[in-house]
């Protein structure tokens, strides 16, 4: 069986017309900071490429701000040595591609899901109130 078709941020659905707040009314989409990073000057070469990558994808609508550059430049310099490793015809280690995948998830380069996050301060509404269910006092 096929997986069912990934879930929509609020801010589409509510565009769409569709945002029913019974089912994901506690995400809240994260905004991008205003100060970007800076890159260090002890970035390797292949860092400096996917620095140049990235940065466009980090800084729109993410959590990457002047306070994480170092280590958004350690991600650079980790998905750099990796790359060099493929191109050389090697496999890098497995521990360094989870390490780089969970530092991208971090930074939110992995597309909007990643950047969702619950409100604490939610209202928990009962999605079966409409049909007569009352919950248990």
């Amino acid at each position: 069986m096929k997986p069912g078709p990934k879930p929509k941020p609020p801010a589409v659905k509510k565009a769409q017309g569709s945002f029913q707040p019974s089912r994901g009314g506690d995400l809240v989409e994260i905004s991008a900071l205003s100060d970007l990073p800076e890159r260090p000057d002890w970035l390797t070469t292949a860092g400096e490429e996917v620095w140049i990558d990235d940065i466009a994808r980090v800084t729109v609508g993410s959590l990457v701000t002047a306070r994480d550059s170092t280590v958004f430049a350690t991600y650079c310099n980790l998905m750099g040595a990796i790359i060099e490793t493929w191109r050389s015809g090697e496999v890098p280690p497995a521990a360094h591609l989870s390490e780089a995948r969970k530092m991208a998830e971090q930074f939110g380069i992995f597309g909007r899901k990643s950047r969702l996050v619950s409100d604490p301060g939610a209202d928990k509404t009962n999605p079966f109130a409409r049909n007569g269910f009352q919950a248990r006092k």
